[in-house]
């Protein structure tokens, strides 16, 4: 009981030294922050965060088609949380622009933002949705079919080593 109460002070007051420095991870430039904004933009990831606020005042907007009487109202509550939800959605931006930045270097985001801005690299995003919905079509079965597949197998490996399941 000592020896366990004795290993957890010691793993905490270790753990407590420990945290200065990783806290002190090196902060990021700017720059590469702004670099980074960049490709999120170019790419959809900051419309996509920010279109979380417009998806919440749609669904709001729709559920309340059967209730007429506080239309008026939902409408005013809804305005009246838009700058939090757009201070929330700008920390998300800033938190994922880290990620991004902690990802690729400077000079790597600044090549990718020339290639998206390039007539091959502008053709890309704008076909990138049609062509992923497509990829998920086919996925579907896909997944499925494979999977079954694959545990049909499974069975029939186990069976031969002599395990029925």
């Amino acid at each position: 009981m000592i020896r366990r109460s004795l290993a957890s002070a010691v793993l905490g007051l270790s753990l407590l030294c420990a945290a200065p420095a990783f806290a002190q991870a090196p902060a990021i430039a700017p720059t590469h922050l702004q670099a980074a904004r960049e490709i999120m933009d170019i790419t959809g990831v900051t419309s996509s965060i920010e279109g979380i606020y417009r998806q919440f005042e749609e669904n709001t907007q729709q559920l309340l088609t059967t209730r007429p009487e506080a239309a008026k109202d939902a409408k005013a509550v809804i305005e009246e949380l838009r700058p939090e939800a757009q201070k929330r959605s700008d920390e998300m931006i800033r938190n994922a622009a880290e990620i991004f930045a902690k990802k690729l270097t400077e000079a790597d985001l600044k090549e990718a933002a020339t290639f998206f801005k390039s007539p091959v690299g502008q053709r890309y995003l704008k076909l990138r949705s049609d062509a992923m919905n497509e990829v998920f079509d086919l996925m579907q079965p896909w997944s499925v079919q494979t999977s079954n597949y694959l545990f049909d197998r499974f069975s029939q490996e186990m069976r031969k080593r002599g395990h029925q399941l």
